[in-house]
């Protein structure tokens, strides 16, 4: 029998032996007890068989078909049909002896086996009887071996079916291990990809502005110290700032708004730091800790608009929401100051279609927002943080006529029950506004540049 379940065989094969002993202990028994049967010579016989078996019939299991089986055959069938030959009780032995043809063979060799063991069965009977042969033996020989060869073949399908469900069940195993094993790939990617955007938003600008304000400092401190004392406190505020942040991706907790602040607070304090650096000339500076009005400047150059901002209720605006926002200005005045060599920035934050809108629109350079650029690594970090919230991005710019950045995220998640966020719709810009090129849910960088 070609390709065993070796689950079912193992775990059965003890028993078998230890049937298969008590099969030659009865056959043994009937054999010494049996006056007419010749005691001696049955014996040696059975225990011929008995050896083989405990012999050669373990390992042979366990690897059929193979020659060592064919081996064990051609031993214990010769001597169950000598057996048989001696005294009929041996036919005691071919209740196990058939089992161990069609477990130790392939099917078409167990088969020829099978018909050859019970034809041999046969002709001794009518030998040892001093019958003819007629029709009646032919019919017992036809039916005997009929009965042999489909036993062995549904014992061979019922083994091949458990064969076919153990590979099915190891396919299983492995598909399992795979997906396991792509579920922790994409998932140390993910964190991966969390972990630079988060170090991107935050600890690299943070870097950026220490550079730029310590060399503004550098450079007014011999005709203006106290212009250079302002910017050396900017950036120790900066550096403190970078080391909370640092401690809370250390801790894996999702780094906080300053100060744990409201967002229009939070959004307050980067506006101004924007419109000092704007005052002071100094890309990338850094805020003086001042709060906006409402609806009022936040620092010469930078405004924040907040009249149309009304919190929402408990547990609709989450923290993890106000954060996406905050850092969302952040990048996108990050790139004003660097790239847009702007004037003016706004910053305006209301209430729309169930979500919060974030608007940074600036007068400066602009740019196209369909042409091909490199290093967007911020960009598609501001566009990842409002779709993973459900919510959208929007660039609109031209060259020469500045740009806004629209980021919408809504209170809930889009599948959560009862609700169903649907982003507002941008209107074409007026006239003072950048002539429409746009790009929904296509970040590009705030102020022209990537």
């Amino acid at each position: 029998m070609t390709g065993s379940d070796p689950h079912v065989w193992e775990r059965l094969e003890p028993a078998w032996h230890a049937a298969f002993a008590l099969f030659v202990l009865v056959t043994a028994a009937l054999v010494v007890t049996n006056p007419d049967a010749p005691t001696v010579a049955g014996t040696a016989l059975l225990a011929v068989i008995g050896l083989v078996h405990a012999l050669l019939a373990p390992p042979a299991m366990r690897d059929a078909p193979s020659r060592l089986g064919a081996a064990y055959l051609a031993v214990t069938v010769p001597a169950t049909v000598a057996l048989f030959a001696l005294t009929p009780v041996g036919s005691v032995m071919l209740f196990v002896l058939f089992p161990m043809v069609w477990r130790l063979l392939g099917t078409r060799a167990a088969v020829v086996v099978t018909v050859g063991l019970v034809a041999a069965v046969t002709a001794i009977g009518m030998l040892l009887s001093g019958a003819a042969p007629g029709p009646g033996y032919l019919a017992l020989y036809g039916g005997a071996a009929l009965s042999a060869v489909l036993l062995g073949l549904w014992i061979t399908s019922i083994a091949a079916q458990s064969d076919r469900r153990a590979a099915l069940l190891a396919e299983l195993e492995r598909t399992r291990c795979e997906l396991a094993a792509a579920h922790r790939e994409a998932g140390a990617l993910a964190e991966r990809e969390r972990m630079a955007r988060d170090i991107h938003d935050t600890l690299a600008q943070g870097f950026t502005s220490l550079t730029l304000l310590v060399r503004a400092a550098a450079g007014e401190i011999d005709r203006d110290p106290a212009a250079a004392r302002r910017h050396l406190d900017l950036a120790e505020r900066t550096a403190r700032e970078n080391l909370a942040e640092t401690r809370a991706l250390v801790r894996a907790a999702p780094p906080a708004p300053p100060a744990g602040d409201p967002l229009p607070v939070a959004l307050s304090r980067l506006v101004a730091r924007c419109g000092e650096a704007m005052r002071a000339g100094a890309v990338g500076g850094g805020a003086d800790g001042s709060e906006a009005d409402r609806s009022g400047a936040a620092g010469a150059g930078a405004t924040l608009d907040t009249a149309g901002w009304d919190p929402p209720g408990p547990g609709r605006c989450t923290p993890e929401r106000e954060i996406a926002l905050l850092r969302i200005a952040q990048e996108a005045l990050a790139n004003v100051r660097r790239h847009a060599a702007a004037s003016a920035v706004a910053v305006t934050l209301r209430r729309a279609e169930g979500g919060t809108r974030l608007e940074i629109r600036d007068d400066g350079r602009g740019f196209d927002p369909a042409a091909e650029r490199d290093g967007r690594f911020g960009v598609n970090g501001m566009h990842g943080r409002a779709t993973e919230l459900g919510g959208t991005l929007t660039v609109l710019s031209a060259p020469g006529a500045g740009c806004r950045v629209i980021a919408w995220i809504p209170d809930t998640a889009p599948d959560a029950p009862g609700t169903e966020a649907r982003a507002p719709q941008e209107t074409a810009p007026e006239a003072a506004d950048p002539p429409e090129t746009a790009s929904r849910e296509t970040a590009e960088p705030a102020g022209g540049h990537p």
